[in-house]
């Protein structure tokens, strides 16, 4: 599925460095409070609801896949994993795994050879930088 090596272990160690956060926000908050209802009110500075717990998570996703774009970002840089980066002296670009640039993707009874499909059919990054997982209901993305 994946060209080379490097992209591969890039993945793996993005990963690792997410749940490695997880480890460290757990740490932050009584263990009885769920780390919605927590980092909601902090990070949002809204009253704590199930439509400011789903912008919570939108711009935690969104983050993660586009990188910093928003202006909760507090100095800390966050190059996202759909952002082009270089990784040890190799130029890396998952992107085009998404875009239907490769035939990545197993379906339609062709798993040898893989499809090219489109996850970002219905508006990219521009839907996700406007907090919208697309720009209809009958995407992929």
């Amino acid at each position: 599925m994946f060209d080379d090596f490097d992209t591969v272990i890039m993945l793996f160690e993005t990963l690792i460095a997410v749940a490695a956060l997880g480890v460290a926000v757990k740490a932050d908050r009584p263990e009885n409070v769920t780390i919605c209802d927590y980092y909601t009110p902090l990070l949002l500075g809204v009253e704590n609801s199930a439509l400011s717990q789903l912008k919570l998570m939108q711009t935690l996703t969104h983050t993660f896949i586009l990188g910093n774009y928003t202006t909760l970002n507090v100095g800390i840089a966050v190059a996202g994993v759909a952002s082009p980066a270089n990784y040890s002296g190799h130029e890396v670009n998952i992107l085009n795994y998404f875009t239907g640039a490769y035939y990545s993707s197993n379906g339609y009874n062709n798993a040898s050879t893989g499809i090219a499909k489109n996850f970002l059919d219905d508006g990219g990054a521009e839907a996700l930088l406007a907090n919208k997982p697309a720009n209809t209901n009958t995407s992929n993305q």
